[in-house]
């Protein structure tokens, strides 16, 4: 297993920067999820590692070997794309021996890597079919298994579920986690879906215009976001601008358009403008409220969501967004209830 360092690493094309100085390290066998909209820079960075790009400064390590001016093909990372990118008119068994071939490596060691792979993804069974008698689903495990027989340093996967229906990319998360962690491979994998990163992380690097917000483990950025920006973009929050009016041990009272909060963050100073991020779920309606920040509202809308349903409402100024599980409310009109929500679950953020 290998370790990659990224030392103040930038690309620009042209005027435009897309990748703004940037170090990080990603553990040996890690399974290490870049995060971001389009257009953060996170396919900018899995391509500087992949060598198809060259940096406009900075190094790229693998271990302690510099490969930032290295060839693609000198670097042993492999790169999985949404495509597949399977040749049509092989077998199952000849596309994963395919990298093999290049790299000169034949006979019975070939063979036994390709059923060693075969059967890590669980595609012994399919191994004379061609591609186009497979689904999405065993194309995906096909693809991996190409990469994982020439045993890379890096195995690099670029939003590589983006093609299959919402059943299958939620079939597909734990099996990727489990043909990873199997494989041991240290693996960067870019996406923009919260929850198959959420699922599947070992660890999740934020990206914004082309820097990085917040690196960390999934309950880490979920439950303590750096920002509102990840705070947002990591699930589904409210957003409550506020101003510290009271600190007292390990409670902060905040100001804010729904009425007087107090969040569990010791050591803010009095005055200060902040964000509030409070998770859905984390506020309780009626008789699942919580005794400490209560408010009172009016329910403007209900949405049921079959496990859930999501309300929104309405509190003074300020709508707020609340997912009870299992559902309760019947629907609009439901009129005025009582809210409240734990101040270990008001996570105050710098405004």
């Amino acid at each position: 297993m290998t370790d990659v360092r990224f030392e103040k690493l930038t690309k620009a094309f042209g005027p435009t920067v897309a990748l703004h100085p940037l170090d990080l390290t990603i553990r040996p066998g890690e399974l290490f999820f870049l995060l971001g909209p389009s257009g953060c820079g996170k396919s900018t960075l899995l391509r500087l590692l992949a060598g198809l790009h060259e940096p406009t400064s900075g190094r790229v390590f693998f271990g302690d070997r510099d490969v930032t001016r290295l060839p693609t093909e000198q670097r042993n990372a492999v790169m999985c794309f949404q495509s597949y990118a399977l040749w049509p008119h092989m077998s199952v068994r000849e596309n994963v021996r395919f990298g093999l071939d290049v790299r000169k490596v034949g006979g019975k060691q070939a063979a036994d890597r390709v059923d060693e792979v075969l059967h890590l993804v669980r595609m012994d069974a399919y191994a004379d079919r061609k591609p186009n008698q497979l689904s999405g689903g065993q194309q995906q495990r096909v693809a991996l298994a190409r990469a994982l027989a020439v045993k890379p340093d890096c195995l690099l996967l670029d939003e590589p579920l983006s093609n299959l229906d919402s059943k299958l990319r939620h079939e597909m998360r734990s099996e990727i986690r489990r043909i990873c962690k199997a494989a041991g491979f240290t693996t960067l994998y870019v996406t923009h879906d919260q929850k198959e990163a959420l699922s599947v992380a070992d660890r999740i690097a934020v990206m914004r215009d082309g820097r990085l917000q917040q690196v960390g483990t999934p309950g880490d950025l979920y439950h303590r976001p750096a920002n509102s920006f990840v705070a947002d973009f990591i699930g589904q929050t409210n957003l409550i601008p506020g101003t510290v009016t009271a600190s007292e041990g390990n409670r902060l009272t905040i100001e804010t358009a729904a009425g007087l909060l107090t969040a569990a963050r010791p050591g803010s100073a009095f005055g200060k403008t902040v964000v509030l991020s409070i998770r859905p779920e984390a506020i309780g309606l009626g008789g699942r409220a919580p005794s400490e920040n209560r408010m009172r509202g009016n329910v403007a809308q209900t949405t049921f969501l079959g496990e859930s349903s999501e309300h929104t409402v309405t509190v003074k100024d300020q709508a707020l967004s609340v997912i009870c599980s299992p559902p309760m409310l019947t629907g609009e009109g439901d009129g005025a209830v009582e809210l409240g929500v734990r101040p270990e679950d008001v996570v105050v953020l710098p405004e």
